[in-house]
């Protein structure tokens, strides 16, 4: 009898299942101690001590005070919470929120909400390979805005932002900085210090779905944008998912103990990828560079249909996206970040996006690129 063949999953964070460590300190929470953690009850206080342990846990790993930590339930959530609190405003200044045009829809549809109160947004230019220049920046923050959000790393093409750099400028110049680092968070080292609201999202570092946190400096007034009970020190009402948050802080320390030999092995095997792809398909080219995020590979294959290579990959057991895995509505239309590099619609409709993680094996980069090349193969006489 044939093998099975086995599946790649090459679309790590949307697609890796939980770890056996991250299941094991999950588990109690989710049988017999199940109880709401704001219960008077010590069933109730069970509860609470796992949330507040688990705060503590993140804090230490990521160097900041338990009371700078705010659990919500991913990073859209994080994401719109700081960019309303930006809006708000906590320092005088324009009326203007700052941000760039290759970010995750949460912030870019968060600013264009903020035109009601009366708030505009301004874009800050991107180089080809996504950067944010430093003048652009300099420029802009003459004019004090509220609050500038930028990427840590960008989710489609990886270019991973000088945040403390860009940090240090907007803290001389008197702005907040907000960074959405869910994709950094557990994969790169991340500095807290240098801004004053970030956003993670637990699944992207080997999490459970639909739990995540935002980091608000100390001395930050936030305002809620889910108004309820007192939980999370009265500014984010609703129950606790405690199963999730426990799950979080384990997977967070998991992820930071493994990171350099993690980032070491994703980089082997998004380099393995793009040799063999190369090799097969001389037209291919890449949006993503080494520096950027390890494991991350965005390659363009001209005339190709991006959506019906992820459904051919999937026939292959490869499990790919053809962008933001948020934005896979269906509809054929080109990502706006790549539009913002300079891309051309059509090529932007032919890219797709590779990402490797810690369930992927040795030599899964070239087996990835081989099984790709063999749909091209196929798709290539249906095209003549």
């Amino acid at each position: 009898m044939e093998e099975k063949r086995r599946v790649i999953y090459a679309d790590h964070a949307a697609t890796t299942p939980l770890e056996p460590r991250v299941l094991a300190a999950m588990e109690p929470y989710l049988k017999e101690q199940y109880a709401n953690p704001s219960g008077l009850y010590r069933f109730g206080l069970r509860s609470r001590q796992g949330v507040e342990r688990a705060r503590q846990q993140m804090a230490a790993l990521l160097d900041c005070s338990p009371g700078e930590l705010y659990f919500t339930s991913g990073g859209s959530e994080g994401n719109s919470w700081a960019i309303w609190n930006g809006a708000l405003g906590q320092t005088a200044g324009a009326r203007l929120l700052v941000t760039t045009p290759i970010e995750h829809h949460s912030v870019l549809r968060a600013c264009q909400g903020m035109k009601a109160l009366g708030v505009g947004t301004e874009y800050l230019p991107v180089e080809k390979n996504g950067a944010v220049p430093e003048r652009a920046l300099a420029q802009v923050l003459e004019r004090r805005p509220k609050l500038v959000s930028l990427q840590y790393a960008n989710n489609e093409i990886g270019v991973i932002q000088n945040i403390p750099r860009l940090g240090r400028m907007c803290r001389e110049a008197g702005v907040l900085i907000h960074s959405d680092a869910v994709q950094a968070v557990g994969h790169i080292p991340v500095q807290l210090g240098a801004v004053d609201l970030l956003t993670a999202s637990a699944h992207k570092f080997g999490g459970p779905k639909g739990v995540g946190f935002l980091y608000a400096r100390r001395g930050l007034k936030l305002r809620p944008l889910i108004y309820g009970g007192e939980q999370e020190s009265g500014v984010r009402g609703g129950t606790e998912q405690v199963a999730a948050i426990v799950g979080m802080a384990e997977a967070l320390s998991l992820s930071l103990e493994r990171m350099e030999t993690q980032r070491l092995r994703q980089k082997q095997m998004a380099a393995e990828f793009c040799r063999v792809l190369r090799a097969g398909a001389p037209r291919a080219r890449f949006h993503s560079t080494p520096e950027g995020l390890p494991g991350m590979v965005s390659v363009i294959l001209p005339g190709v249909s991006a959506q019906q290579l992820v459904y051919r990959m999937d026939l292959a057991d490869v499990l790919i996206s053809p962008g933001a895995a948020c934005d896979n509505g269906g509809e054929k239309r080109p990502s706006h970040v790549l539009l913002a590099v300079g891309d051309d619609p059509r090529d932007a409709l032919s890219t797709i996006r590779i990402t490797f993680g810690s369930a992927n094996r040795d030599g899964d980069g070239g087996e990835t690129a081989r099984r790709l090349l063999e749909v091209l193969r196929q798709i290539e006489p249906e095209n003549s």
